[in-house]
């Protein structure tokens, strides 16, 4: 059985190692994966602790079964530039690949969104790199490209999607049906 839980700083190196071994998925050749594993984990442990220096609402959470990670999530208050107000982003999605296709993202994504719409939040923002494979699935839960960015020095065009976050669980949770 699949258990959704808030991730605790002892679990954010394991999370922290799926991140990058995702990313070089994500990158799709596009360009070099330059992840070090000590500066994400510095990174991500200070952004979980310091939501409230920041006065954000953060949430990183695991998918397990029994003790094993099979993927993990993160979402935040979006930027006023993204969504003026009521809005949150997915600041990362990250499922091991041999735990793909058996709904765990779905289920990070529906607990993530229930999460923050029990919140009042309405929209989300994704950012995603142009030729990741994830692109297709983000459209399938009804994700809509507003605009492409190059990041990392110009290299990689990235897809800011928007969604309403009702709409999104809707098709979510249609999706799970079948899981």
């Amino acid at each position: 059985m699949i258990t959704i839980r808030r991730l605790k700083e002892k679990d954010m190196e394991e999370a922290i190692k799926l991140k990058i071994l995702c990313w070089t998925e994500e990158l799709s050749g596009k360009a070099e994966n330059n992840l070090v594993l000590e500066n994400e984990l510095t990174f991500w442990v200070e952004w979980m602790k310091s939501a409230d220096k920041y006065n954000d609402d953060r949430l990183l959470i695991g998918a397990y079964c029994d003790t094993e990670l099979l993927g993990v999530a993160f979402g935040s208050h979006a930027e006023e530039f993204d969504i003026q107000e009521y809005g949150i982003e997915l600041n990362g999605l990250w499922v091991y690949a041999k735990h793909r296709n058996k709904g765990v993202s779905l289920m990070l994504m529906d607990y993530l969104l229930s999460y923050y719409e029990n919140k009042n939040m309405k929209q989300i923002v994704i950012y995603n790199p142009h030729y990741a494979p994830s692109n297709s699935y983000y459209i399938k839960l009804g994700a809509i490209v507003k605009r492409t960015e190059k990041q990392m020095g110009g290299k990689l065009p990235v897809d800011i999607f928007i969604a309403n976050i009702r709409d999104m669980r809707s098709t979510i949770n249609k999706l799970l049906k079948h899981h």
